[in-house]
């Protein structure tokens, strides 16, 4: 059934991207914070993702796909309080899914603006446990079964030099984790926060593009809202 909702979503995302005017892509990485909803994991842990985005639409709406995957793990480690040895439950993730987005400035592709966007797709996670400091694997790998989440994002896009920006935001992602009785593992929300800093291109097409080169031939290009 998710499988089949991806499908459909990318197909709608596909189809109206196609009629796109302005083409946004974009490349960040930054770091990310866990706030997982589990005693055990309940101390913050960060790690590096990186992540890409591309997304087409209208002038201040776009809608597109995303993929992300980490560089470093969220790591949690623990000293068994008879024998003082010391292990670590890891956690390696990604997420693909689809996401809208919409640029409130006077010309996107150009100025300043502040960016809202929101998104779901499929977060995988693969559940790694071993000792310290060999990293000599307790277990075999456990693999969580692909699970549907959401996210939230606020952030700010600032020219750079014309439609090459900074992207700057925060994102707040939601995934709950089943569980595993049989491997000792609980059902969870997987909650984590972003924060993220990165490079994208606004390319604009048809009206969009008629539009910015009668504001730039007219003065009106300068850096601002």
């Amino acid at each position: 059934m998710k499988n089949h909702f991806l499908l459909l979503l990318t197909c709608l995302l596909t189809s109206f991207s196609s009629q796109a005017q302005q083409l946004f892509f974009e490349v960040s990485s930054g770091y990310n914070l866990t706030a997982y909803d589990l005693l055990k994991y309940n101390e913050a842990e960060g790690y590096v993702p990186i992540r890409a985005r591309l997304a087409g639409g209208l002038e201040h709406v776009q809608v597109g796909i995303e993929y992300e995957e980490n560089i470093t793990h969220p790591t949690f480690q623990f000293t068994d309080p008879v024998s003082n040895s010391l292990t670590a439950d890891e956690f390696v993730n990604s997420y693909y899914g689809a996401f809208i987005r919409a640029n409130i400035s006077s010309l996107p592709a150009y100025r300043f603006g502040l960016v809202l966007s929101g998104g779901m797709g499929r977060y995988n996670t693969t559940f790694n446990n071993y000792d310290l400091p060999d990293e000599k694997p307790l277990a075999a790998p456990i693999v969580y079964e692909p699970m549907l989440g959401f996210n939230g994002r606020v952030g700010i896009s600032a020219p750079i030099y014309t439609f090459l920006h900074w992207e700057i935001g925060y994102q707040f992602n939601y995934v709950k984790r089943e569980a595993m009785p049989l491997l000792g593992l609980e059902e969870y929300d997987a909650l984590f926060h972003s924060f993220q800093i990165g490079l994208s291109m606004n390319l604009v097409f048809g009206n969009v593009a008629k539009k910015c080169r009668r504001v730039i031939s007219s003065g009106g290009g300068k850096r601002g809202w």
